[in-house]
């Protein structure tokens, strides 16, 4: 018997073709952060979790946006990014800011309460954590880039219960 194009074979693997791959990764459990900007190029935010540390010497994270999305034209044309990243009572507010909702921009905003911090992005107000960047470098691969940030500023709230993304599902950790 053989295994159909994205579906396993007897010792589970997989036909690499990119449903198969979405499905894989679908696996990996990732924190869920809303990434914003602000500057010439407008107010924007979208949901990532394609986001991590890169180095404390500078300090440093990554994040991964896709080119097509609205937000990766504005992050590289303000040069700054917030990294913010969601509680487990943020799931409407990253319905939103993943487009569900079909909400225009403002109103996704309006969500939230935001205060600007260094690079003048906006940062949520209670979110786990936000950490306010300037863009260092700017690498692609496939679809996407790997936009690294030096950090310019960073706030924490108190450990509560952060927001996972897995099997295209939401579900909560204590942190």
């Amino acid at each position: 018997m053989s295994p159909s194009p994205s579906g396993p074979n007897d010792e589970g693997r997989l036909t690499l073709d990119p449903p198969s791959f979405r499905e894989a990764m679908s696996r990996i459990a990732a924190a869920v952060h809303v990434v914003t900007t602000d500057g010439p190029a407008g107010r924007m935010g979208a949901t990532v979790s394609a986001a991590c540390s890169v180095s404390d010497e500078p300090a440093s994270i990554l994040i991964c946006l896709n080119r097509q999305s609205r937000i990766h034209a504005a992050v590289l044309s303000n040069r700054c990014f917030c990294l913010n990243t969601l509680g487990d009572d943020h799931e409407s507010i990253s319905d939103a800011f993943a487009g569900r909702d079909k909400l225009e921009m403002i109103d996704r905003f309006a969500k939230g309460d935001w205060t600007t911090l260094a690079t003048g992005c906006p940062a949520l107000d209670n979110a786990r954590l936000n950490v306010d960047c300037e863009v260092y470098s700017v690498t692609e691969m496939g679809t996407h880039s790997i936009i690294v940030g030096t950090v310019t500023d960073l706030r924490m709230t108190s450990p509560g219960k952060s927001l996972l993304y897995v099997r295209r599902g939401y579900k909560s950790l204590d942190t």
